[in-house]
Parts: structure tokens; sequence; C-alpha cells
């Protein structure tokens, strides 16, 4: 039985578009022989997204007819089952469009690398792969990372933090 990967990319991030090619390249080298692979759409406003055509590139030229043709899911932990369920549901019948064994998120960027996207998977216990909730968090923060380093006897260049309020306060800042 081959290990289902769902492919999670996209979301809410300055870095989307480039989400979207990493992962799309990463389902084409995935080997199908022992994964079945899932790609999974989180559009710009966090709405997941599965379907015959999300897995192809030349299908984000139109996005809008894309995700009128696709499926929006949910991804539901039940009883230890990680599904992806359609919603809204039908009323008859199996709203699951797919199991998945475990998480392969390739997003890039706020909102999903740093850190939250991994939360959202540990705290309804979905496994993924990748770096945990501290560390994904932590290498987004880069003074947060050169501390770290600097803490641990690495060396690394001085460096300061501006704000955008430092900008309003002083023009030469």
């Amino acid at each position: 039985m081959k290990i289902r990967v769902g492919v999670f990319f996209g979301g809410n991030s300055v870095e989307h578009e480039v989400s979207i090619i990493s992962a799309l390249q990463a389902c084409n080298s995935i080997n199908k022989d022992k994964y079945e692979v899932i790609p999974v759409y989180i559009a710009k406003n966090n709405e997941m997204y599965v379907g015959e055509n999300i897995g192809k590139i030349s299908a984000y030229k139109n996005l809008k007819a894309l995700l009128k043709e696709s499926k929006r899911v949910i991804l539901v932990n039940d009883g230890g089952k990680v599904q992806l369920v359609l919603y809204p549901g039908k009323k008859f019948g199996s709203n699951v469009y797919s199991a998945i064994d475990v998480a392969f998120p390739i997003v890039h960027g706020t909102n999903v690398e740093d850190g939250v996207f991994q939360g959202y998977l540990q705290t309804i216990g979905v496994p993924y792969v990748g770096c945990d909730v501290i560390s994904s968090a932590v290498g987004m923060d880069k003074y947060v990372m050169k501390t770290v380093f600097k803490d641990n006897g690495i060396p690394v260049l001085d460096g300061i933090v501006v704000h955008i309020s430092d900008f309003a306060k002083d023009e030469e800042a």
C-alpha cells in the first residue's frame, strides 16, 4: 500500500506563487511507486482546494477557473485518521475526498513557513515532514536566528533590528 502524501502549498504569503512552483516540482519528483501524491492548494484566503488540475502548473494561468472546477476541502483528524473532507459537504454519501498519511508542507513566507502552518498541523494531530513549530519560527526571524547561532558559538555578523516605527520617528533611521 502506498503512503498518501498531502502536499500543501500556496497560502496567505507574499511568496505564494513561488510556493506553487516549488510544490508542483516536488510533486513531479516524488516516487509514484511508493507514494500517492495529493496536491492541496491553499488560496490566499487560506481556503484549501484539491482536484484534477491542482497539480498542473498550466492551470494557475487562470486561477479563478481553476478554483471553480476544484473542490474545497478542510483537513480533519477523525480519531487518528487524517482526511481531506469536502466543504461544504454533500447531504448524501461520503464527504471524504482522500485520507492522507502525512502532510508535506511546501510553503514559503510569513503565515505559512514561519511555524503557523506547522502549528495548525500539530494542533489537529497531522503528522508532517520538515521543521517543527519553534524551529520554523526561529528560522524565519533573522535576528532571533543570529542570536541562537551566536549563543552556540557559531560566528555571525552583528546586526540590528529596525522597525518601521523607527522611520516614522527619524527619517534618517
